[in-house]
Parts: structure tokens; sequence; C-alpha cells
């Protein structure tokens, strides 16, 4: 694996110096290292979230709670539209939306472009359901951040930006 110096002072892939292998092993490598990266990221994130804490009973699964915030993220959003993002049958986002809102989490209304549809909302207890979930994830690492160094505490501020200009690529995906 090359390491970000040897990257760094690589020749480049015009330099009539590089052999034809040295031209290619660059991009092969990078992408190699794209995909752990990727793979360390969804891991480790889903690791640190099954750190929600059991006793303070909420009475949404991390899956409903992924539900909510997804509609937080992107307003009314359609059945259809919720399963592919979920990835997801319709069937199974459908009962998870009847018990979301049989909990007064979400309201379904018909899509006023076509009829047939159904788009699904946040309602105000749903948004203190959600806010009250993450502010006890906040409060469950707390211990655990206050143990890390500012270095580390640096660190992390900045891999959740770089996590947020991330998913502004994605979101700007959706929207073309």
């Amino acid at each position: 694996m090359l390491s970000w110096r040897s990257w760094w002072l690589r020749p480049s892939a015009d330099d009539a110096s590089c052999s034809p292998t040295e031209k290619t092993a660059y991009p092969a490598q990078m992408d190699e290292d794209l995909q752990a990266l990727g793979e360390d990221l969804i891991t480790t994130a889903a690791r640190v979230l099954r750190w929600v804490p059991k006793e303070n009973n909420f009475s949404i699964s991390l899956a409903a709670a992924r539900l909510l915030a997804r509609l937080h993220d992107n307003g009314p959003t359609r059945i259809s539209d919720l399963a592919l993002a979920e990835r997801c049958s319709q069937p199974t986002i459908t009962n998870h939306v009847k018990r979301l809102e049989a909990a007064h989490l979400v309201d379904r209304a018909p899509d006023p472009r076509d009829a047939r549809a159904w788009m699904i909302k946040l309602t105000k207890k749903g948004y203190q359901q959600l806010s009250a979930m993450r502010a006890s994830i906040g409060t469950t690492l707390e211990p655990y951040l206050a143990s890390m160094s500012k270095r580390d505490l640096k660190a992390l501020r900045d891999g959740v930006e770089a996590m947020r200009r991330l998913m502004a690529v994605e979101m700007e995906k959706q929207r073309s």
C-alpha cells in the first residue's frame, strides 16, 4: 500500500520516467484504498450507532429512527422513494410507516402529483422523538469523547465535516 508521502512524491503518469506498470498501479491502489476507507466508515459508524442506550425506553427501532431521520433531512417523501433509499421492499417500508403513523410520528397525505401515491412527512412528535434519540446518543458518547486527546477530538470533528461534505455530494446527485 502506498503511503501518503510516497503517493505525493510519486512521478506523475505523464512523466516519461514512469514505466507502464507504474502508470496503472497508482489508480488501482487508490481504488482499493477508497474501497477500504468506505468499508471502514460504514462499519465504524454502525458500531458507534449500536451504543444507543437501551435504558431510555425508546419506542422506536433504529430502522424506524433512520426513516424519521431521512424524512427530517429530505422532507415529505413517497413510500416508493423511501423504499429505494432504504434499499428494502415497498411492503416493508409500508409496514414501518403504518407503525410510525399509529405512534403519531409521521403523517400520510396524498401526493399532489399522483393521487394514487402517498407522501409521508415527519410530525412534530416524530421530530421530538428523533431529537431525543440523537441527544441520548450524544450523551452516551460523551464520556468516551471526554477521555480522548484534543488532537483526536479535532480529528473527529474534521471527520464529521468531511462526512457532511460527502453527503452533500450525494444530495446533489439526487437532485440532478
